[in-house]
């Protein structure tokens, strides 16, 4: 058998190569800033330290480490960008470092969620980048989300709000924890220097825009925005009150109307219900959390934190529930990330699921559905517990 020549081996090893080029570009192209732009991805992607799931437009992070540069700078709103009514999840622990002028760390198109448990370190260089900027929609932080940022420029940026109510909002145990990235005087730092909401008439700025409270720590140098108090809610309701209290019937006396206040426990893989410390409710489904991160309940289940008005009927044929209760009608379907509330359709936090031939609503959404306080869910993620709190009243007259 001939020997091949070096000539002949390097011609045949040039030519390899060249067939693995085309593979080593998608590669890089897949490693760079081009991959977190998700507004206009309708298919389920992963990634190294990312998921994303396009139907429900959840983009999880579970040890992803991002660092852009202007070098990667392709005229995008942010290093991550999208779409809107998104959720952004913790899964795990996660890094995003931007050394690029203008480009955001976090950019949403709309209404923007960002919940789980876990750590998000931001880093921006950039007074004109923002942490987490989103046009014509609400930034909401929940669960326990804990977001520890260096800012250049704002933390939370809304432009063209809507609405009168809760644009920047901050519940349960999340956290926004803010260092000085320069080392200055911080506690003297005005809020609109933090978060900044511009606005399109004919909407107009209101205090409950900035749904938080924040907590300057002198030993370490940071401002905290956290769930507002009842002490920040009494402050900005003070004149309100005042007003409504000479308003009232006075003919509604405390003897006629009862104020009760109870407490129920749900442990995610537990099927009972504890109200007020003694079981409510045994079911034979238990509790769980869906992919989103949400206390996930039967919707019999359901009844047990609920007054005694309310009612549901099951329609099996079309996996679809009606909820009633005083003049109000809801109705639900399987898998429908919407549900229709007296004729109008409204957007469900999860959509309701099926295990084990029964439905599942989310407590959060069932919350809204009765109109219970923001405050009212408190989770604890170390035992996996969820805690709802409300007052009912009961007309005696």
């Amino acid at each position: 058998m001939k020997k091949r020549t070096p000539s002949v081996c390097a011609l045949l090893t040039a030519s390899l190569l060249l067939s693995l080029a085309p593979q080593t570009v998608f590669a890089a192209e897949e490693d760079s800033i081009l991959s977190y732009d998700f507004r206009n991805q309708d298919t389920d992607v992963s990634g190294d330290g990312w998921d994303w799931d396009a139907s429900g437009r959840i983009l999880s992070l579970d040890g992803l480490y991002l660092q852009v540069s202007d070098a990667d700078h392709v005229s995008q709103e942010g290093a991550i960008c999208l779409p809107e009514d998104s959720i952004l999840y913790l899964d795990g622990d996660s890094e995003i470092l931007v050394d690029a002028y203008g480009l955001h760390a976090i950019y949403a198109e709309g209404d923007l969620s960002i919940r789980g448990n876990h750590d998000l370190i931001v880093s921006t260089s950039s007074a004109s980048a923002s942490v987490v900027a989103v046009h014509q929609g609400d930034i909401t932080i929940e669960d326990g989300a804990f977001l520890e940022v260096y800012p250049a420029g704002y933390v939370l940026y809304v432009t063209g709000a809507k609405g009168k109510d809760g644009v920047v909002n901050i519940y349960d145990t999340a956290k926004v924890e803010v260092h000085d990235p320069y080392d200055d005087n911080f506690y003297d730092i005005d809020t609109d220097h933090l978060v900044y909401v511009t606005y399109r008439s004919p909407a107009k700025p209101t205090d409950a825009w900035l749904n938080f409270s924040e907590e300057y720590d002198r030993d370490y140098e940071t401002i905290t925005f956290s769930k507002k108090t009842t002490a920040d809610a009494s402050d900005s309701k003070e004149d309100t009150d005042a007003d409504e209290d000479t308003d009232k019937d006075t003919a509604e006396t405390p003897e006629s109307v009862t104020t009760q206040t109870h407490t129920y426990t749900i442990r995610i893989g537990n099927t009972m219900i504890a109200k007020d410390g003694a079981p409510a409710y045994q079911g034979d489904v238990p509790a769980y959390l869906s992919e989103a991160g949400y206390t996930m309940l039967p919707l019999r289940a359901l009844l047990s934190v609920s007054q005694e008005d309310v009612d549901i009927d099951w329609n099996q044929a079309e996996k679809t529930a009606t909820i009633q209760w005083g003049d109000t009608t809801a109705v639900i379907q399987e898998n429908n990330r919407t549900m229709v509330v007296n004729g109008k359709t409204v957007a469900l936090i999860n959509p309701a699921e099926t295990v084990q031939n029964r439905m599942f609503l989310s407590l959060r959404d069932w919350s809204a559905l009765l109109q219970l306080p923001e405050d009212a869910l408190q989770w604890d993620s170390a035992s996996q517990t969820v805690t709802l709190v409300y007052e009912t009243t009961q007309n005696n007259a």
